[in-house]
Formats: structure tokens, C-alpha cells, sequence
């Protein structure tokens, strides 16, 4: 039986991982299942001025989430997002998996009847200081931005806080009138299950400045302990970037001369992947109306992205993320397409990955999984419960599948 410790509060006390998944996941591989959750996402609302109504952009509006597994024995999913024509609220929530209970774990930057951020003071401010660099408020705290695929967990072993630490690795269409972009990373660490009032931090040294246009995606590297990251994909920048964690600096790996760029995606439709096994990123996203699916040798990334064979096609939804996610015990990835919800897709690469990829469909039991035009990590396998936990959207219910393996 695994161990979970954590440092924190007093109230947080080592706990052993259950050796069976809980009673709300599935039984058995194949089966989808409602989540009776104790309370709402809507229900977590900071009730920020001017912002109230537009809580749930949070995750509705071009925003996706990212699993967190060391919150505890059986983790938390994590939402976070807003931004352009969304929400000025930067609020930080979680699903907490232990308690199925929904969490604000930041209070939002407080508004000037929405529209800018008001200081310690309480003077109200018509310009957002260092908006151009950081994208920040005025109070330090990243602006609410379009989250895409760009959340990623950094682990507590890698120098994350004791239960774990969310990286922002960049942000984009930050604040609901500027709509600004940064290369610059913010991290919020989760100190304690019991934390309420956390706070970001500017976590790289550096920014670049280019290939910044809104639609990214991101994985960790626990190999080389860096996060991959690309953005602008439509226009077929000529480097993969990645954020290294002793560092704290952002770097670029270009491509060679001779290498295939990554696909021409559809703004918003990407995300992005590591597989251990085989020490490559995977990407999926849509272009053409087609679901593409690619990969990059993580040793040798100057060599840019092959897109495989795969044994049969993928209906698409066009315009829309994929969401996937790898599931380390079937060494598989299973993916959500908005284009067929009354199944789900097994993916396997071969150890050789420029071979076939096997696709297999795998029909839905139990009830249907919604799904939504952005995922970003919302769509995580949770090791601990053997399934995916997923919320399409801030008022839909949460559903839980359990893959075969």
C-alpha cells in the first residue's frame, strides 16, 4: 500500500492510499459514472465585483484545468482560467477527489466595478501596473487569462510545495479589456490541504516575447524536469520552448532546417502530452476540420514532429481540443472527441513510434460523457482511482470512466 505525507497544517496528517479505487469510480473498464460531488463549482463563486455573473468562465471560456495527484491520497483536479471577454476573477478552485467537495484556494484580485483592479488601499486603478510584461495586477497576482493546455503540475520531489505546485508556464488574452500575452511562468504552490488564501509567485527569470498569439499547450518532462510548451501554432513557429525547473529560465530548441514544424492547428484546439515509455511528446489538435496526432522525440527535438499512421481514423469536432491523456499501467492514451461521445479511444503506439498506431473505439456503458470545445488537462487519468474524472463545463455534472487495462 502506497504512503501519502504531506507537510502542512496541523490537520494534515500522513494517509494511506486506499488499495481499491472508492465506490464512485466505475467497477470495471469501459463503464462511465455520474459523481455526486457535495457541492458545486458555481457554488465556490468570490462574488468579485462586476465579475459575479461570469464566474464559471473560469473553465467555460477557452480555459482547461490540470489534475494535481499528490492533493492528498487521491488527488484534486484543478480549474483556473477566464481573461478576454471571459472574467477579470483569477480565482484558483479545485474538485477535491478525498472529499469530492469543490474548493476556492485564492481569493480574486478585487475589481473597480470590473473593469480594472482596486489596490491594498482600496483606490481604485485605471491602469494595471507591469501589464506589460507580466501580465499581472496590480496586487502581484496573475491577470485572469485563457488557460488553453498551459496548466501543468510540478511535483513535490521535483521542488514543488508538499502537495505539488501549479505552473502557469505562460499566459494568454490576459484581462477581459487589454487581452495581453506573456512568455513569463507564475507558480502557486499548495502549501496545505487546508490553505484558502494562496498566492501566486513570478516564477521564471525570463519572458520571450514572440509567438505569443493565444492558443497553447504544454506537458512536464519528468525525465529532464522542464515543461515543454509551445504556442501560435497556426503560425508554425520554428522551436519548441520549454521552461527548465533549476533554472527558472525559458529556452528555446529550434528545429532544424531540414525538420518538419509541428501542425498548422487550430487556435485553442491543441494539447500536449509526455509519454515516459517512450520519451516523446504526443500532440493532438484539429486542423482542417482532421484530427492530427504528432510526436517529438524529447532527446532530440531539433529533429521537429512525424506524424504517424494510425490503424483507423478519429472523427473530429472541427475547431476543437481532443482532450487525451496517457495511462501508465495500459501504456496507452485514451482520448475524448466531441465529434463521437458514445465512446472513447484507446491509442497505443508502438515501441518504434513512426509505426501504426493502434486505434481501437471503445463504446460507452454506463451514462454519456459531455464534452467541451476546450479541455486543456481537465481530462487527466487519476491513478489512485483508476479513472478519469471530468466536468465539461462549470454547471454540467462530473463523470467518471474507467479505462480498460
Amino acid at each position: 500500500m502506497a504512503l501519502w505525507a504531506g507537510v502542512g497544517s496541523a490537520s494534515d496528517a500522513a494517509v494511506a492510499a486506499p488499495p481499491q479505487p472508492p465506490g464512485w469510480v466505475p467497477a470495471s473498464g469501459g463503464a462511465a459514472k455520474a459523481v455526486a460531488t457535495t457541492n458545486t463549482f458555481l457554488s465556490q463563486n468570490g462574488k468579485l465585483a462586476g465579475w459575479e455573473y461570469a464566474f464559471g468562465k473560469i473553465v467555460d471560456d477557452y480555459s482547461g484545468g490540470v489534475f494535481n495527484p499528490y492533493w492528498g491520497p487521491l488527488g484534486a483536479m484543478v480549474f483556473h482560467g477566464g481573461g478576454h471577454a471571459a472574467t477579470f476573477d483569477n480565482s484558483v478552485v479545485i474538485l477535491d477527489f478525498n472529499d469530492l467537495t469543490f474548493k476556492r484556494l485564492s481569493n480574486p484580485t478585487p475589481s473597480n466595478k470590473g473593469a480594472n483592479w482596486i489596490s491594498t488601499a482600496g483606490l481604485s486603478q485605471n491602469v494595471d501596473p507591469a501589464f506589460n510584461s507580466y501580465c499581472e495586477y496590480g496586487d502581484g497576482q496573475p491577470g485572469a487569462g485563457h488557460t488553453y493546455d498551459t496548466l501543468a503540475i510540478l511535483p513535490p520531489a521535483d521542488g514543488g510545495a508538499p502537495f505539488g505546485s501549479l505552473i502557469r508556464v505562460s499566459s494568454f488574452a490576459v484581462h477581459v479589456n487589454l487581452s495581453r500575452s506573456t512568455g513569463w511562468a507564475h507558480r502557486f504552490d499548495f502549501q496545505s490541504m487546508a490553505m484558502r488564501n494562496g498566492k501566486w509567485v513570478r516564477w521564471s527569470v525570463n519572458g520571450p516575447t514572440n509567438y505569443l498569439f493565444p492558443g497553447a499547450c504544454s506537458a512536464y518532462d519528468s525525465r529532464r524536469k522542464r515543461f515543454w510548451w509551445m504556442a501560435a501554432l497556426s503560425y508554425l513557429p520554428p522551436m519548441i520552448r520549454y521552461l527548465d525547473v533549476a533554472t527558472q529560465q525559458q529556452l528555446e530548441a529550434p528545429y532544424a532546417r531540414t525538420a518538419r514544424l509541428a501542425p498548422a492547428a487550430d487556435s485553442g484546439s491543441m494539447t500536449l502530452r509526455y509519454d515516459p515509455a517512450r520519451d516523446i511528446l504526443v500532440l493532438t489538435c484539429t486542423l482542417g476540420g482532421k484530427l492530427v496526432l504528432a510526436f517529438l522525440r524529447c532527446a532530440s527535438p531539433e529533429m521537429g514532429w512525424v506524424v504517424p499512421p494510425l490503424s483507423a481514423s478519429i472523427p473530429a469536432q472541427p475547431g476543437a481540443s481532443h482532450p487525451f491523456d496517457f495511462v501508465p499501467e495500459a501504456d496507452k492514451f485514451v482520448l475524448l472527441t466531441g465529434a463521437d461521445n458514445s465512446a472513447l479511444y484507446d491509442i497505443k503506439a508502438p515501441q518504434d513510434p513512426t509505426l501504426v498506431w493502434t486505434v481501437t473505439r471503445r463504446p460507452l456503458v454506463g451514462v454519456a460523457v459531455p464534452t467541451a470545445h476546450i479541455a486543456g488537462k481537465r481530462w487527466s487519468y487519476a491513478p489512485a482511482v483508476k479513472s478519469f474524472v471530468w466536468m465539461a463545463s462549470s454547471s454540467s455534472g462530473v463523470i467518471a470512466y474507467r479505462p480498460f487495462v
